[in-house]
């Protein structure tokens, strides 16, 4: 079978959780199936839309060039040039279905052009909320949890972009229409199921479909923690507001007697990190970015993992690959995150968005590490890559004749 897939950024320029799972399914999709990919590049250096094409870890991409930014709604979803490039791509591999992962900074056309022109079958996996919010995270611009996409709460939303109720408008009914031109979408966790499900599609097109892992690349980890060991505590991902990491640096450094216990930040902090320093201690250290392919060293390094974000989440793939590792996860008690995470089995749930509520469980592991003991973090009921894709090509087969 030949299979494009389509994602707004992959590896190694992106790494975030739906570029390394497109990453990883195109990987497994590699072993028996022909496997390209549709993705875009920023690089200001060369011309805007030109097409790049190179062969990453044994998969064929093509990259689109597309530096500047988006200054309106419409920019956000629609572009004609990658439109254009895209169709170009598609006459060249001649796929039998279209795998989309993501379709931010590229065009919502693209749907619509492969199911019109080019009659290709089309599965999307979702990894947020962005079909229906642009920010892709239904939050309000204050970090508040949205409650849900209206004419009026949508223009205020975006009205840093000039944004009019028409062109809301226009986006709602023209992204309608894209999501119906989608055969099947597949949904890694029951809360952006059921959110897609109450926007109005059908739940038979929209099925729970867990993100596979390749778990060889991460090695299981048993600890035995002692009274008055230090734990080294950390945060893995983007370094950005929704993701609650100024909420954990708090949290962290308002505690008194750490008894030596450190907070570790792995992810690229850039111009943010002299800010986020600032609201911490000495025990808060910024370990820089790095590539996912070492996330087992990354993951080594770490007793505790803290998904402290204040949005609804999908499914994190950090908070499984701690699990592969052995390694409890504290998180928001909201969304994708609490469907993850079984309080006093694998980790501990604290409110959402509540720096005191964090603070305590924070205190009470430092305070008797041999808590952690008690845990029974176990990665065999995570889903393996090879079951994921083995599943999605079998849909796959559904749609293509």
């Amino acid at each position: 079978m030949r299979i494009l897939q389509v994602i707004h950024g992959f590896p190694p320029y992106y790494m975030a959780g739906s570029e390394v799972y497109a990453y990883t399914v195109s990987k497994e999709f590699n072993k028996n199936h022909e496997v390209y990919v549709f993705s875009r590049i920023e690089n200001p250096f060369i011309k805007d839309y030109e097409l790049i094409e190179e062969v990453y870890d044994g998969i064929p991409v093509y990259r689109v060039n597309k530096p500047r930014g988006d200054y309106s709604l419409r920019d956000k979803y629609l572009d004609e040039n990658i439109d254009r490039v895209y169709s170009e791509v598609v006459k060249r591999v001649d796929p039998d279905i279209v795998h989309i992962h993501h379709l931010s900074h590229l065009s919502t056309n693209i749907p619509l052009i492969t199911k019109e022109i080019f009659k290709k079958p089309i599965i999307f996996t979702i990894h947020d909320f962005w079909m229906f919010c642009v920010r892709g995270q239904l939050l309000t611009p204050e970090y508040r949890i949205c409650g849900g996409p209206s004419i009026e709460r949508c223009t205020n939303c975006l009205s840093y972009l000039y944004t009019r109720k028409e062109e809301v408008r226009e986006f709602q009914k023209h992204m309608r229409k894209v999501l119906e031109s989608i055969d099947l979408f597949l949904s890694p966790s029951h809360t952006l199921r059921n959110f897609y499900i109450r926007m109005g599609i059908s739940p038979s097109k929209v099925i729970y479909s867990p993100y596979g892992l390749d778990k060889d690349k991460i090695k299981y980890r048993k600890k035995v923690y002692r009274q008055g060991d230090p734990l080294v505590f950390g945060f893995v991902g983007r370094v950005i507001p929704p993701k609650g990491v100024h909420l954990l640096i708090k949290a962290f450094s308002t505690i008194k007697n750490k008894n030596g216990s450190v907070l570790k930040i792995y992810g690229e902090a850039g111009k943010l990190q002299r800010y986020l320093e600032k609201m911490g201690d000495e025990g808060v250290s910024f370990m820089g970015g790095f590539d996912n392919r070492e996330i087992d060293k990354v993951l080594e390094n770490i007793d505790v993992l803290v998904v402290p974000s204040i949005w609804y989440e999908n499914s994190p793939l950090v908070i499984q690959e701690a699990f592969l590792k052995g390694i409890p996860v504290i998180t928001s008690n909201i969304g994708g995150m609490k469907e993850l995470v079984r309080p006093g089995i694998d980790g501990f749930l604290f409110e959402m968005g509540d720096e005191l509520s964090l603070r305590r469980i924070l205190e009470k592991i430092i305070e008797n590490p041999e808590i952690l003991n008690s845990l029974s973090v176990n990665r065999d009921w995570l889903r393996s890559i090879e079951d994921d894709v083995s599943n999605i090509v079998n849909l796959f087969r559904r749609f293509v004749k």
